[in-house]
This record gives C-alpha cells, sequence and structure tokens, in this order.
C-alpha cells in the first residue's frame, strides 16, 4: 500500500507533516485505515505492507497500532511510486512471498469494499501467470477530466482482461465526453496486481534512469540481505523520482486492465470529495458542531475545527476549515487549490505548507 503524496488539493486539511491519507476526510477513519480495513478481506495484517516517506515515520507508526503485524517500509526520501514499487516488490521476494502483489493508494474512497475485493481477486487470477502487470480501470459513470484514462485493445486474455494500448491524462471535457461513448476506455485507478519478480524485471528493462541507482540495492534486497539504512539512503538520493506509471506501465508491452465495477473516486480535490459527504439542505458537509445554513445550497462545506460555520446566501463555493487555516473557493476551481501551497511555499511560509 502508498501512504504518501503531498494531496496538495485538500489543503489546508492535508499537509506536508500530514497528508491525505492521515486525515478523516470522509469519516470518523483516516483513508489509510478504510484502505486497510478493505485489505483485510484479502489478506492478513502480516501479509500487508504500507510504504511510506521518512518524514511520515511517526504518523505511520501511529495509524498501524491498530494493525499490528502489518509491515512499514520508510522511503530515506519521496521519490515518487516507481521506487516505492519497486522497494516494496524486492522486499516481498526477499521474505519468500513471490506470490501476486497488490498495490494500493491509501487514499482512495471505496463505498463498497465486498465488490472492490472481488474483482482484485479476479485480477489477481489473471496477473498469476507471472505474464501481466494487470490494472484495476473503473468503467466511467461520467465525463471527468480530472482522471487518467485507460485506452484498451479488443482482443481479450486469459482471466477476462484486456490489453492496455494507451494512456490518456486528464482529457478535455470533449474527449472525456467521447470517451464515455466507447467502452474501449476505463479510469485508471491506479490499483495494480503483479508478480513482484515482474515488476522488478519490468523496471529493470523499462526504467533506466530509476534502475541505475536503485538496482543494486534492490536486487541485495530481494535475495533476502539486510541492506543497511546508510546505503537505502545513497541509493534514493541517486535515484529519479518517477511514477511507477511513466517509469514503467507507459512502456510496458504486458500491461491489462480488469473493469471494476464499483463505486470508486481516488478524491483528488475536494469538489470530488463533496459527492462522498453528507447532504444537508442542499449542501455536502461534514463538520461538527452542524453548519447554519441559510439560503445556501450547492456548497460543501467541511471542518477539522471546533468551531460554529454559518453561510447566509451564497451558493457552489467550497468552505474548509481547520484550527489554523481557512479556506472559501469557487467550486469549481477546486483544481487549483494547489496553487495556494506553491503560494505559501514560495513565501517560506513553512507552518502553512
Amino acid at each position: 500500500m502508498l501512504a504518501g503524496g503531498a494531496g496538495t488539493r485538500f489543503w489546508p486539511a492535508s499537509r506536508k507533516a500530514l497528508p491525505k491519507p492521515f486525515v478523516p476526510l470522509v469519516g470518523a477513519r483516516t483513508l489509510l485505515a478504510d484502505t486497510l480495513e478493505r485489505l483485510r478481506l484479502l489478506a492478513p495484517a502480516e501479509r500487508t505492507t504500507v510504504v511510506a516517506a521518512d518524514s511520515l515515520a511517526r504518523a505511520a507508526r501511529a495509524a498501524l497500532r491498530a494493525y499490528p503485524g502489518t509491515r512499514l517500509l520508510l522511503e530515506p526520501i519521496a521519490r515518487n511510486t516507481a521506487a516505492a514499487i519497486a522497494w516494496a516488490a524486492a522486499d516481498a521476494l526477499g521474505r519468500g512471498l513471490d506470490g501476486v502483489l497488490g498495490v494500493f493508494p491509501a487514499d482512495h474512497h471505496i463505498a463498497r469494499p465486498e465488490a472492490f475485493a472481488k474483482t482484485v481477486k479476479r485480477a489477481a487470477r489473471a496477473a498469476a501467470d507471472g505474464e501481466q502487470l494487470v490494472l484495476l480501470g473503473i468503467e466511467p459513470t461520467r465525463p471527468d477530466t480530472g482522471y487518467g484514462y485507460l485506452r484498451l485493445g479488443r482482443a481479450a486474455r486469459a482471466g477476462g482482461v484486456r490489453p492496455v494500448e494507451r494512456f490518456v491524462e486528464k482529457p478535455s471535457l470533449a474527449r472525456a465526453r467521447r470517451f464515455m461513448t466507447r467502452r474501449a476506455y476505463l479510469w485508471n485507478s491506479g490499483m495494480l496486481l503483479a508478480r513482484p519478480a515482474l515488476i522488478l524485471a519490468e523496471m529493470r528493462a523499462l526504467a533506466p534512469e530509476v534502475w541505475r541507482a536503485l538496482g543494486p540495492t534492490l536486487s541485495r534486497i530481494a535475495e533476502g540481505d539486510a541492506v543497511p539504512r546508510a546505503t537505502l539512503a545513497r541509493a534514493w538520493s541517486r535515484a529519479k523520482s518517477l511514477s511507477f506509471d511513466y517509469a514503467v506501465l507507459e512502456r510496458s508491452r504486458r500491461v491489462a486492465a480488469l473493469p471494476g465495477r464499483f463505486a470508486w473516486s481516488d478524491l483528488g480535490s475536494w469538489d470530488a470529495l463533496g459527492e462522498r459527504l453528507q447532504l444537508l439542505d442542499g449542501n455536502r458537509v461534514h463538520c461538527l458542531p452542524p453548519p447554519l445554513l441559510l439560503e445556501a445550497k450547492r456548497n460543501v462545506v467541511w471542518s477539522s475545527a471546533d468551531r460554529q460555520v454559518v453561510l447566509l446566501g451564497v451558493r457552489d463555493l467550497l468552505v474548509i476549515q481547520t484550527t489554523d487555516a481557512l479556506l472559501v473557493c469557487a467550486n469549481d476551481r477546486a483544481q487549483d487549490v494547489r496553487r495556494i501551497v506553491d503560494e505559501f511555499t514560495r513565501q517560506h511560509r513553512e507552518e502553512l505548507v
């Protein structure tokens, strides 16, 4: 499981010291805890690994106290998902776990865990031959421009999966609408099933900019060697920061996808989260005490502070409150919230990043 990512579009709730997976955005549990609960349907804690940055060590260890036996890998330096997934694959092999490895981001919302688990098991069976990297694709329910898409080939492979011909990143609205009319497109959920040996082999063959730095260390780990922390740090400091999608999946001919027919969201922004929150008088809310809403419609109101929120005569706003910050912006500018983090970073306002 990948518990990283800055989550800058969820400012001010998501911060560098406590990013999105460690925040209870939807209910009482954090997104990380929700993910761990889903994975209990697939494997015991002893066969579950969380990969996070070393800077999140305290938060990660605190979160995992409720899940004893869960393994924690702390990257010396965050280097995106290519390095994280390769380390998890090498670690699995080094512990004699050569079955199918599942890669799951820790910041998604899935309302029906049983349907999710059923789909994962089907994908794992397809990946068991060691010849395929199997992604879980989600059948689109709307022309969403915030998601990446997978274009599927026509010929079905063993296990009911179809080859992925192309990755399409965040299309225009017009293209997304065209994708909705064709059954050849799925949302890319970022969830992956594959044998760890295949993950490392494809990394070695297709991502030399990552493998040159990490390869020798990962090979030792895969053989079961105990690698000193200083060795890990040197390797990670030389590695290029790349996503696994870009470094491997978009370059590989072994990528297939299985459609998932369960409600899913990567909760990429506050407006996407709003769809999962309680409906109150025409607004989406998550806060205590409940907000006072007077002639207010289609707003998203989220608060982690014990303060009364009142909206009067406003529509289509995001109103996000924490103990030290308040965000108010137009709902259709949700994707631009990351600019706030960029600006505070430029101003060296580290206490707000």
